[in-house]
């Protein structure tokens, strides 16, 4: 597979190159017109491969462009076709790669073999020959292969594979474990239920592959104008015949008609609007992508990480009591300290920006799912979880059976989240938040924002909605930034996803990486894209309205061929010089 991969991609465009060095030989013309010819024969041993299996998509406009350039003798024009069109697919096969290495990254993070209770003792077994009803051994740091119960009395996993969620999870004896998360804490023993092909990250995986097999379809600008050039192309064509009957005015059509500002155009300003976004930060993987974004009629984003900052920040300290904040704070600051616990962090935090000084607690005991004890200058203090409430994650410290203080955490969003959503609300862009948080704290973060949420999603619902989207006719933009958003970002029209160090499916999946976490990045992508394709409909339309200008007198007998050539090569400048405007940072 990996070979194939290689020998597609590199294969047609070498033997381009090949063949245009090979100038010294048999002259200029006979190296361009062998390097069109090479183009001529890739496109039909593709459009072979693609009738086989049923998919009548074919390359007609490159076809049509390489077959007029040589009858009308714009060799050059054929051979820059040719070797824009066997990159292109080079480049099609390159991703295809990507892709296929990264699905397989995400089958190879599975353990392939588990310790597995039998016979009196743990031996280790393949994860697919493990039975539901078997116990397995999960160590710390390990991803769990299978969904299974609690047989532990407790354990701490981290869910941001399947929820995006930034917080580890508590959960006790008898609780149904998910396969996908990771166990944080100490060992811990499973019970199996089902097997590895019904697993919940199996079906991620899964759900990953379906969707990079079958793309979302976006109707390419460049496909609709054709329709408009083909139509101009024929009246004139048909014209010159009834007018004169003659090959030569013909041909002199033909000339002015080849469709270079169709096959130029498009990528000229696509690949400017891609370095232009790359010069930001912003990788965007496929020219399309542009396109999607765009039309977008809806905007699905995850919430942590995507939206939020992504780290807890402690928002509220509520003290009892003679003690003060400041006193509440610095207890719990030097016990905390002593915690990897991303909430003990944020405590922690908290204390030292506001320049709390705080001594280190002793005789300090931490229990998974139970909180964490120490002594301050000789009391000794607990610091436990706490219900939920409408300000968000809390914790609670004791001393004794005394309540001393709550301190309330909550993700915030990220500096121009806000105005940036209610923008697209302003646009009439449906926007949809689809987070696996829960609805509290979903609703606490988007206080005062009209934008819909979804709460407590999966990755399967994810995906699903994205469906559900593309079944109503929407084109849909997905942003994200985890892998519980990776089936979602590959099943929409266009995915983007910010990066990071653990997120490597997800980024594959996605047609654009910003490689910030800045949501004005988002902006910048937008804006971007409505003037690349703005300036790529203009380049190629105005194209078309110069080509139907020399066709007419061409037509009428006004034109010869060679002029028309020259004529041609004029439009051709006129078109590129319109398309590099992409380039630039002007918006």
């Amino acid at each position: 597979m990996m070979f194939h991969f290689r020998f597609v991609r590199i294969f047609w465009p070498a033997l381009v190159v090949v063949v245009l060095l090979s100038i010294g030989v048999g002259g200029v013309p006979f190296a361009l017109v062998l390097a069109t010819l090479v183009g001529v024969l890739h496109i039909l041993v593709n459009s072979f491969i693609e009738l086989r299996q049923r998919r009548y998509s074919l390359d007609y406009i490159a076809f049509v462009a390489l077959i007029v350039s040589i009858v009308s003798g714009q060799y050059l024009a054929g051979a820059v076709v040719a070797l824009m069109f066997t990159g292109g697919r080079g480049l099609e096969a390159f991703a295809s790669q990507r892709a296929y290495a990264a699905l397989k990254s995400l089958g190879d993070a599975i353990p392939k073999r588990v310790l597995v209770w039998r016979d009196g003792s743990y031996q280790e077994v393949a994860v697919q020959h493990i039975q539901a009803g078997e116990r397995i051994l999960i160590k710390a740091n390990e991803l769990v292969p299978l969904d299974g119960i609690l047989v532990s009395e407790a354990g701490t996993f981290n869910l941001a594979n399947l929820t995006g969620e930034i917080l580890p999870a508590d959960f006790k004896k008898g609780t149904f474990i998910k396969s996908g998360l990771v166990n944080t804490g100490t060992t811990v023993e499973i019970r199996v239920v089902g097997d590895f092909s019904s697993s919940t990250y199996h079906k991620i995986v899964e759900l990953v592959a379906d969707a990079r097999a079958h793309p979302a379809r976006l109707v390419r600008v460049s496909e609709r104008a054709n329709i408009y050039f083909t139509i101009i192309t024929f009246v004139f064509v048909v014209l010159a015949y009834l007018i004169d009957g003659s090959v030569v005015r013909l041909l002199a059509v033909l000339v002015i008609a080849t469709p270079c500002p169709l096959i130029i155009a498009a990528p000229v300003a696509f690949l400017g609007g891609m370095s232009r976004a790359a010069r930001a930060g912003i990788i965007v993987r496929r020219p399309a992508a542009f396109e999607g974004l765009d039309a977008a009629d809806a905007i699905f984003f995850d919430k942590t990480g995507t939206l939020t900052i992504g780290e807890p920040t402690l928002s509220l300290v509520t003290p009892y009591g003679s003690l003060s904040e400041t006193d509440v704070l610095k207890i719990a600051a030097a016990i905390e300290i002593h915690s990897l616990h991303p909430l003990a962090r944020a405590t922690v935090h908290a204390a030292t920006h506001r320049g709390i000084t705080f001594p280190i607690a002793t005789d300090v005991t931490e229990t998974i799912g139970r909180g964490i004890s120490g002594v301050v200058d000789g009391t000794r203090y607990t610091i436990i979880g706490c219900a939920h409430t409408h300000h968000g994650i809390a914790l609670e410290l004791r001393s004794s059976e005394t309540i001393c203080a709550h301190f309330y955490f909550a993700d915030t969003l990220k500096h121009g989240a806000a105005d940036f959503l209610k923008n697209l609300l302003e646009q009439g862009i449906r926007t949809e938040i689809i987070t696996g948080d829960t609805k509290e704290n979903a609703a606490a973060v988007f206080a005062g924002i009209p934008v819909t949420i979804r709460a407590e999603t999966s990755p399967e619902e994810k995906y699903r909605r994205v469906e559900q989207a593309h079944a109503a006719g929407q084109i849909v933009v997905m942003i994200g930034d985890g892998l519980n958003d990776a089936p979602a970002l590959a099943r929409a029209d266009v995915g983007v996803v910010f990066s990071g160090g653990e997120n490597g499916a997800s980024i594959t999946a996605a047609d654009v990486v910003v490689l910030h976490h800045h949501i004005e990045k988002i902006s910048e992508l937008f804006a971007t894209a409505h003037r690349t394709v703005r300036i790529a409909r203009q380049s190629m339309y105005g194209g078309i309205a110069l080509s139907a200008i020399g066709m007419a007198f061409a037509a009428f007998g006004f034109i010869a061929p060679v002029t028309g050539a020259l004529l041609q090569e004029i439009i051709d400048v006129v078109v590129i010089v319109n398309a590099l405007r992409a380039l630039s940072a002007r918006f």
